[in-house]
């Protein structure tokens, strides 16, 4: 990794415009302090304050990086702060690297719930999982029987009709956390590290000489010196692409969940209901609510997506999770509802992420895209893209995951 951004004087005259000028001015007077006093360290900008941002800044400052995050609204504002939690060791198996990926993932979770306590600070637990088949039938003696022959969770018991169940995680496979929780104590060590964390700061360019990051600029009009530039902006990191035109296309699908509190307690079993209308998700977690997901609309592109603080459920959506669960449990269907919410899962157009560095530009990196995995596989990102800025490879072939795939 080059540091050579002292001598930019030197390169070909370029014509800039008086903001850019001064920003540039502003960056030799820093990297000639900087060399003066003999200190020398790499300094990243990591753009986004969801999980992967948060993971990316916690890893790079493992290497020693100077670490700066930008997040233009709060952390964990978007789908960091609003989803399940469920964590999966083995369910990627449709393509090898994913599915790696995701081991790496789950067990690095694992790892971090002991290093930081996890069970107590973020919810961290195992679980099983079981998924039910629902069918529109009406034979409560044939139910009766499917029921009899297969383990299924007991307070799912308003079950009418011909399903299936099947347990389909255990408790060496399959785990949950609290994803705000867990950010947000992230974001916490971050801070005692000395990271920068500006919330509420939209970044609006990257300053580049001969293809060369020398910094970016706020739309607060603040400057930030820095090396590199790390794209984790969850389902609008396409907005990058005004400042990047090579960054892939991003999109957002819209999600809906609500947080119930059951009128009983419930056991760690996730469940996964499908029927002929729509999927639902059942997550019990440790402090006694239940989250409950299922809803989704069709994905749109990143500049058509509204600011993350002003997303709210479109009509009747939670309305309609909280009557497909009321059919299959008591202890649900006699409980309160705490919460409705909505957020955008980010999505690219082949359904795998965008792990690595843009290829146009020097020290440009991106990790987006994650889908319905983002929790699982944010530590895990985090961790490779730190890697990657700090000594030029990883330890996982992020080949199938490459940014510039689609070009």
């Amino acid at each position: 990794m080059s540091h050579d951004h002292f001598g930019w004087q030197n390169k070909p005259c370029l014509v800039f415009n008086n903001v850019t000028l001064q920003f540039l001015l502003y960056l030799h007077h820093f990297t000639v302090a900087v060399v003066g006093s003999a200190v020398i360290r790499m300094k990243v900008v990591v753009c986004g304050g969801g999980v992967i941002g948060i993971c990316t800044a916690y890893y790079l400052h493992l290497f020693n990086i100077d670490v700066t995050l930008v997040e233009r609204s709060k952390v964990a504002c978007g789908a960091s702060g609003k989803a399940g939690g469920f964590l999966a060791k083995d369910w990627c198996t449709s393509n090898k690297g994913l599915n790696l990926l995701a081991e790496a993932g789950f067990h690095l979770h694992k790892q971090l719930a002991i290093e930081h306590n996890g069970s107590e600070v973020y919810d961290f637990r195992p679980l099983t999982a079981y998924s039910v088949a629902l069918s529109d039938g009406e034979s409560s003696d044939k139910q009766t029987k499917t029921q009899s022959n297969c383990s299924y969770p007991q307070w799912i018991d308003k079950l009418i009709g011909d399903c299936s169940t099947e347990k389909i995680g255990s408790t060496e496979t399959t785990a949950q956390l609290h994803p705000r929780k867990f950010v947000e104590f992230l974001s916490h060590v971050n801070k005692q590290n000395g990271i920068e964390i500006l919330s509420e700061e939209n970044m609006c360019e990257i300053v580049f000489l001969s293809n060369a990051v020398k910094g970016v600029k706020l739309s607060s009009g603040k400057a930030i010196a820095c090396d590199c530039v790390v794209l984790c902006m969850g389902p609008w990191t396409g907005l990058a692409q005004q400042w990047a035109p090579e960054c892939p296309d991003v999109y957002g699908q819209k999600a809906h969940s609500i947080i119930m509190r059951p009128s009983k307690s419930i056991p760690a079993e996730a469940v996964f209901a499908d029927s002929q209308e729509f999927s639902t998700e059942i997550y019990p977690r440790p402090d006694g609510e239940v989250y409950i997901c299922g809803i989704t609309e069709n994905p749109v592109p990143s500049l058509s997506l509204p600011v993350p603080e002003s997303v709210v459920p479109s009509q009747n959506s939670c309305q309609r999770l909280k009557s497909s669960i009321d059919q299959l449990s008591s202890v649900l269907c006699s409980g309160d509802v705490i919460m409705s919410q909505a957020c955008y899962i980010p999505l690219t157009h082949d359904g795998l992420p965008l792990i690595g560095k843009l290829n146009r530009h020097d020290d440009v990196y991106i990790a987006a895209g994650h889908g319905c995995w983002g929790i699982l596989l944010g530590p895990i990102t985090g961790k490779l893209v730190a890697e990657l800025i700090a000594t030029g490879k990883t330890n996982i072939d992020l080949t199938v995951f490459d940014p510039n795939r689609f070009v």
